[in-house]
């Protein structure tokens, strides 16, 4: 009988080292699985200069998805619809829509790589994605500066802004008073990420 009394705290001590084991073991096998993250909610924006005065277009019409790979790199891709960004003038994204043939190319998009991130964020990270942008139905490669902030232990808020050239991307710049406007055009973004359950 002492033998036995004796036997089990030994058994329950055994019995609890395994849990932790498999605990820990199931922890460490979630965390290696990639993380999906849909966009949340954002706005992306274009920003254009004429002498006499500067032009922004907006949208927060904005899709994305995000895929944390443990160890590997990050893969990201934003994209909107040509025909939702709104700079105030109709007529003005009237034309913004014909100098990009958005019924031929309805969405801007962007993809890229981002070194590896982890969630929770510990802090803001500021990173470079190795990006594609597409508009016009035309490709360029560009690195596009990231700024990474925490938005809860699933959640990273995400502002990047990066110049492109309209002239690069076959885009015909309009003009006003027989004046083109700059060749440089600036897209900038503030989104939200949240993982997909």
């Amino acid at each position: 009988m002492k033998r036995s009394i004796l036997a089990r705290p030994a058994l329950l001590a055994r019995l609890a080292l395994a849990a932790a084991l498999l605990i820990a073991t199931a922890a460490r096998a979630d965390e290696a699985r990639p993380l999906l993250l849909a966009l949340d909610k954002g706005e992306i924006s274009y920003t254009v200069v004429h002498k006499l005065h500067q032009v922004t277009g907006t949208t927060r019409k904005v899709e994305g998805l995000v895929r944390l790979q443990p160890g590997a790199p990050t893969l990201v891709q934003v994209r909107a619809p040509v025909a939702t960004f709104d700079s105030g003038n109709s007529n003005r994204d009237a034309h913004m829509r014909e100098a990009t043939h958005e019924p031929l190319h309805p969405v801007a998009e962007v993809k890229g790589t981002l070194p590896p991130v982890t969630l929770p964020l510990t802090g803001p990270q500021d990173l470079t994605m190795d990006g594609r942008v597409e508009l016009n139905g035309i490709q360029h490669k560009q690195a596009i500066p990231v700024h990474l902030e925490p938005s809860g232990p699933r959640a990273v808020r995400a502002k990047f802004s990066f110049p492109i050239s309209l002239d690069a991307f076959q885009i015909e710049r309009p003009e006003l008073l027989l004046i083109k406007i700059d060749d440089r055009a600036v897209i900038a973004g503030d989104v939200l990420f949240a993982v997909r359950e």
